[in-house]
């Protein structure tokens, strides 16, 4: 079953960012948070020498729970290639974040979760330099084993088939952004499924697991699709739980398909305000799985 919502209205559907930047200019970057660090990435469009340099991905950094906001990025011919194999690269520097607040190895080391992407390696595999970035911890969050490897990377794969399209004109363009729900924190939890280190999964009363961590209690994505300059969107808010389907199919997403203006209102953060603002207010408003090429 899905979730309940209060109806609610937009966080602020008149906002924007400054213009003149990638920040108003890029749909999937969502208002920005003035109190946390914004990145953005930059990889290759191929792994040649003097390959043209686009943005991979983009993020909200909160320094004080050591995890991003959100992490947004797009999927268009080029970005949507897959050309390359999972890197692995773990244990990078960000070299954009301060290493008083950043993330470690250790912190995530036999704690009983899997460390979860959140832009999945497999959202860019159009270059080798693209794809390390998704292994800066920046990009990670403790996320639950059976939650990761089944029902959330099943949705992935969905929203991933989606992106590709756009390689053959079903979309000319989608823009995503993920992330887990910071503001509201799996607390108390004691899994009853080891993790691939052996132990089973917990949290305190804070919603910190063994490594200190933040454990956000839903996981979440908004999807913005652009065809010849119509637009459509959805939302999933999904709980981080060990007892979802292991091999959901497109009732099993649906179940925990919201409109973007509920994800805001869970969330706090104004997603795709960067559109003109009567666009926003009606792809915001509504959803439906008849936009979607399943």
């Amino acid at each position: 079953m899905g979730i309940e919502y209060v109806a609610s209205d937009d966080v602020d559907v008149d906002n924007t960012n400054p213009v003149n930047s990638n920040k108003a200019d890029n749909l999937e970057i969502p208002a920005l948070n003035a109190t946390n660090q914004y990145i953005e990435y930059y990889a290759g469009m191929s792994d040649e020498e003097g390959a043209e340099q686009v943005l991979n991905f983009s993020l909200e950094y909160i320094a004080s729970k050591k995890h991003s906001a959100w992490v947004a990025f797009s999927f268009d011919p080029v970005t949507s290639q897959d050309n390359i194999k999972r890197t692995n690269e773990w244990n990078q520097d960000d070299p954009n974040i301060d290493n008083s607040v950043e993330v470690t190895e250790s912190m995530h080391k036999s704690d009983g979760y899997d460390k979860g992407h959140i832009c999945a390696s497999e959202d860019r595999v159009y270059s080798v330099s693209a794809n390390k970035q998704t292994f800066y911890y920046s990009n990670i969050s403790p996320q639950i084993g059976s939650f990761n490897q089944k029902y959330w990377a099943a949705l992935e794969k969905q929203v991933q088939t989606w992106g590709r399209s756009t390689i053959n004109g079903t979309y000319d363009k989608l823009y995503v952004v993920k992330g887990g729900t910071t503001n509201r924190l799996l607390t108390n939890f004691t899994g009853v499924k080891k993790a691939n280190d052996g132990l089973y999964p917990t949290t305190n009363a804070a919603g910190l697991t063994p490594g200190g961590l933040i454990c956000p209690s839903y996981y979440y994505m908004a999807l913005l699709s652009e065809k010849a300059g119509v637009y459509h969107a959805i939302a999933f808010l999904v709980p981080h739980s060990e007892l979802l389907p292991e091999k959901p199919d497109k009732d099993e997403f649906m179940a925990y398909a919201v409109s973007i203006e509920n994800l805001e209102y869970e969330t706090g953060i104004d997603f795709f305000c960067n559109l003109p603002n009567e666009v926003e207010k009606k792809v915001e408003a509504v959803y439906s799985e008849e936009d979607w090429a399943w």
